[in-house]
């Protein structure tokens, strides 16, 4: 199983290796260290063509004491590198002038390497070994789900833009991506929302846009018409996000004292949802509905923009805080609709809002 292989990205939209990212002349990027059982070896240095196709720009016939120095023109964009030996690889980020140093034994190569000089350089080296001991579990759907959590919240959630997070998200394993599914695309617009923050003109923040559109009409598409799942009886968990203004809203504030309300969960990017919203105004503009709406976006000052001009209590839930109410109130499909009766208590969730008005 050669679970180092990174090819040629297998998302359409994604063609992407180095769009930008031919070679200045100046500066200059270096690697170098020492590779244990490596005499009369061939070590090459390779970066990817536009086309997401590895090619060797450098190579060193290694000696006895295993020593090798590599320098590069540094690309015009950050960019993701690999050392190749005897089909194991090592993948490195760059970024602009810096020195990389990687120790390594040729009989491990892949597996138990150090590297050091970018911070960068140091997490996907973490991610590497760590995918490469989870690989044999990845063919189970739970654990590759809950895999795929761990890394958004290790490697993923705070990135920052960095080209380690994109080259995490289109990893491929035995040819087939790692992150591929309609349920990552939420991962996918969370990395996209960080990168139109930290790199908007990077021509890899469309791609990534692109991509989480594409794998949320897909999913919609797959389960059909927003239809939920009933699952058994649902208690009501705490909730507590920032509303529009940034000031943390809880349910338990809203709900009870002699009102329903009722708790909505929607996806603000959804091209239906400003007509779910028209139709919940309604409701709720009839009296005796109060609304606690928990809103996903992929762009938050979007969200905001949207959920300033709702009359009713509206908050904003992340990639993950998203997962963690999902696992608590058992739904699969947005948007999902509960009833809250006046004293607090879940008392019903519903498929659509005519549902809910006749619940009222």
């Amino acid at each position: 199983m050669n679970i180092s292989k990174f090819s040629r990205i297998a998302f359409p939209a994604l063609g992407f290796a180095a769009v930008v990212a031919s070679c200045s002349s100046d500066p200059e990027f270096s690697i170098s260290g020492k590779i244990e059982n490596a005499a009369d070896k061939t070590l090459l240095l390779e970066r990817p063509d536009h086309a997401g196709i590895w090619n060797a720009i450098d190579s060193i016939h290694l000696k006895d004491n295993g020593k090798f120095s590599f320098k590069s023109f540094s690309p015009d964009s950050p960019e993701i590198y690999r050392l190749a030996l005897d089909g194991q690889y090592i993948y490195f980020p760059v970024d602009s002038i810096e020195h990389l140093s990687l120790n390594a034994d040729a009989r491990t190569f892949a597996t138990s390497y150090s590297i050091e000089g970018s911070e960068n350089a140091v997490t996907l080296s973490s991610f590497e070994k760590e995918l490469l001991n989870y690989a044999p579990k990845l063919s189970i759907a739970d654990s590759a789900a809950s895999f795929k959590r761990k890394v958004y919240t290790k490697y993923l959630q705070d990135a920052r833009g960095s080209v380690v997070s994109y080259y995490i998200l289109t990893k491929t394993v035995n040819d087939s991506p790692l992150f591929s599914t309609e349920e990552d695309g939420k991962y996918f617009a969370a990395v996209a929302t960080s990168f139109k923050q930290f790199r908007p003109d990077d021509p890899r923040t469309a791609l990534l846009e692109q991509t989480a559109t594409q794998l949320r009409r897909q999913r919609l598409s797959a389960n059909g018409k927003r239809t939920l799942i009933e699952a058994q009886e649902v208690s009501l968990f705490p909730i507590n996000l920032p509303d529009e203004k940034g000031n943390n809203k809880a349910l338990s504030d809203i709900v009870g004292n002699g009102t329903p309300t009722a708790l909505i969960i929607t996806d603000f990017t959804d091209p239906d949802t400003p007509a779910f919203n028209i139709e919940l105004k309604k409701l709720y503009d009839a009296g005796n509905l109060k609304v606690y709406n928990v809103g996903i976006d992929s762009d938050q000052i979007d969200w905001r923009n949207a959920a300033s001009n709702l009359p009713w209590t509206t908050v904003f839930a992340t990639p993950t805080q998203i997962n963690d109410i999902a696992a608590d109130y058992r739904f699969t499909e947005l948007p999902a609709i509960y009833l809250i009766d006046r004293q607090g208590n879940l008392t019903s969730r519903h498929a659509d809002l005519s549902s809910l008005k006749k619940s009222l």
